[in-house]
């Protein structure tokens, strides 16, 4: 036998040895979330009624989710990943994001909605940034944290429509928001319930007769940040 190849197959197996534990404990997450409005899923050309008696549909729902990382018993972070996930409801696969642990004893799972402040002042990006998913200002630098677009007959826009477009990262006007919800237990899978009928009276009162439109950053896109941050809950956590 080669004496150089013999020297590497037993380097490979000594770091194989030392990756085991490791390889081990990894545990894989899986994170689905369940847009709904009220107790009621989601679905396209349903009519609603929000808590001022308005009704309307939904056309469009997305949300940034980054920045994921589980608190253990201890309180202590863990971070999971950095990277940038878009939600949308209009894409089944978008709405499972998968990522791996140490086996940490979890307690609760926190997350950023919105794009981080690096990202935003960094330029047209790929992936789930790419401004082709359409939620990058073409007129506005940044990007659009979350965006809820339907119609309504309290609208009073053209055709109805209400759009929310919500933005902003500068100090003072920062749309993201950190979420953090609490784990009964850390399982294979963990179901979150994001409600869109927070997005209207959750902290604050946002009527869609009197606020049809969001499509810059500022006090309106603040209250609706506050809004939106709330409509995250746990579902279920399971093995299967």
């Amino acid at each position: 036998m080669n004496p150089m190849l013999y020297i590497n197959r037993k380097k490979i197996i000594a770091a194989l040895i030392l990756l085991l534990p490791v390889m081990l404990q990894a545990q894989t997450l899986h994170l689905r979330f369940i847009n709904t409005v009220g107790d009621t899923i989601m679905q396209a050309g349903a009519t609603y009624r929000n808590a001022f008696g308005e009704t309307f549909n939904i056309r469009n729902f997305k949300y940034y989710i980054t920045n994921i990382s589980l608190r253990d018993t201890d309180g202590q972070l863990h971070p999971l990943t950095r990277e940038h996930f878009l939600i949308d409801e209009a894409d089944s696969a978008s709405k499972t994001i998968v990522v791996s642990h140490n086996n940490i004893k979890a307690t609760s799972i926190r997350f950023m909605l919105g794009v981080d402040s690096v990202r935003n002042i960094s330029g047209v990006q790929t992936g789930a940034l790419d401004p082709m998913k359409g939620m990058f200002w073409t007129w506005n630098s940044g990007y659009i944290m979350a965006k809820l677009e339907g119609k309504s007959a309290a609208s009073k826009s053209l055709g109805n429509y209400f759009t929310y477009h919500v933005g902003g990262f500068k100090n003072g006007e920062s749309a993201s928001r950190w979420v953090e919800l609490p784990l009964e237990k850390i399982a294979t899978v963990v179901i979150i319930k994001a409600d869109a009928d927070k997005w209207f009276n959750a902290l604050q009162a946002v009527k869609i007769a009197e606020h049809p439109i969001c499509h810059e950053p500022g006090k309106l896109a603040m209250l609706i940040a506050d809004n939106y941050a709330q409509m995250f809950s746990v579902w279920k956590s399971t093995d299967q």
